[in-house]
């Protein structure tokens, strides 16, 4: 369809201006040929007006001879050729118009002024039919921008999901593993126990697999999440496990990305608190500063460097998503603190306004 025709309000506003223009182009040739302003109004106006049944399909011709793929002497050729064809057409159809007028009136020579008339007339539609395809050409690169941008944003979601999916891939089954030896040993010692484990496991896995395809969750619900992962780690941990979260109580409805702290959390259990031979603490901070989400997660260092060598998927995916999301204005960042291994996440708070859409 043409750009023109998709809206009412741009069929309205074409129709109101393009009779604006006939009429001013009626008294231009009036001033030029001498031609009473009446006269030309009621002879050229129409005639004018219908010179746009010639230029909108010249919409489609541009498409059909896109400048960044045919010959320029094609283009302008084929160009040439239909601006001839349909300047002949037109002049046909207005000394026509120009006779029935003569039919209704006799003392005013209608033919006449249009004869006389018809070269300025052929000037004025050859400027407006090469303005028009110029137009067009200049429409067609915009849409084609639009449709470029447009594609570019729906494979970065399709890649996020697909970065979000992989890393679903490579946490659970070695998470599940350490679980389910985790369950095989309490169970036949510690059934009310097994059976708590059991529903914080199943509540861990609703979550992975309900915002698993979800670009967003909040903060909250995050924190809930991580928080189901530690109490089932716990179990496995015991006392060399210790947990310390703090959040401002105002921006858990904040939206992040799903299963954003994850990851992080994690990668703080396994290379960090389980190479501890006694364990630490892990720490976990959010606050908000500047319109801006700060997220600051530490874990001890492996005092006697028997570091685990992790592959950095998760690192790499979450930070690849949250590049994808917010681009230049969200970092993360991994350092060594003394003894501590620090990730801190930054966002933007702009969007805590509009939900989780």
């Amino acid at each position: 369809m043409h750009p023109l025709f998709r809206t009412p309000n741009r069929v309205i506003a074409l129709l109101v201006g393009w009779s604006l223009l006939s009429a001013g182009l009626s008294a231009l040739v009036s001033g030029i040929t001498d031609i009473p302003l009446a006269r030309s109004l009621t002879l050229f106006a129409p005639m004018y007006f219908l010179w746009l049944l010639f230029l909108i399909p010249n919409y489609y011709l541009c498409r059909a001879l896109p400048l960044d793929k045919g010959a320029w002497t094609t283009v302008i050729g084929t160009q040439t050729a239909i601006l001839l064809a349909t300047a002949l057409i037109w002049a046909l159809l207005g000394r026509g118009f120009a006779l029935i007028l003569d039919s209704f009136s006799e003392s005013v020579p209608y033919l006449d002024y249009f004869s006389g008339a018809l070269f300025t007339n052929l000037v004025i539609f050859a400027g407006q039919y090469e303005f028009s395809a110029l137009l067009h050409y200049l429409l067609i690169a915009l849409q084609r921008g639009r449709d470029l941008e447009q594609r570019a944003l729906q494979q970065e979601l399709l890649t996020s999901k697909a970065e979000l999916r992989a890393l679903r891939a490579t946490i659970h089954p070695h998470f599940l593993f350490n679980a389910l030896n985790v369950l095989a040993n309490i169970t036949d010692s510690e059934s009310a126990q097994a059976r708590n484990f059991c529903v914080r496991l199943a509540d861990f896995l609703r979550y992975s697999v309900a915002y698993g395809d979800r670009p967003t969750a909040t903060l909250g619900a995050e924190l809930e999440h991580v928080q189901n992962y530690l109490s089932i780690e716990r179990e496995r941990f015991g006392e060399r496990l210790c947990t310390d979260i703090e959040a401002s109580e105002e921006l858990l409805d904040t939206p992040v990305p799903s299963l954003m702290l994850f990851p992080l959390v994690e990668n703080a259990i396994k290379h960090g608190i389980d190479s501890c031979i006694e364990g630490g603490c892990l720490k976990l901070r959010a606050g908000a500063d500047d319109g801006r989400l700060h997220i600051e997660i530490s874990n001890p260092l492996d005092e006697l460097g028997h570091k685990r060598q992790g592959t950095g998927i998760g690192l790499i995916s979450l930070r690849q998503r949250l590049k994808n999301r917010y681009g230049d204005e969200a970092t993360l960042q991994t350092c060594r603190e003394d003894d501590l291994f620090v990730a801190r996440i930054c966002l933007p708070l702009r969007e805590a306004s509009a939900a989780l859409h």
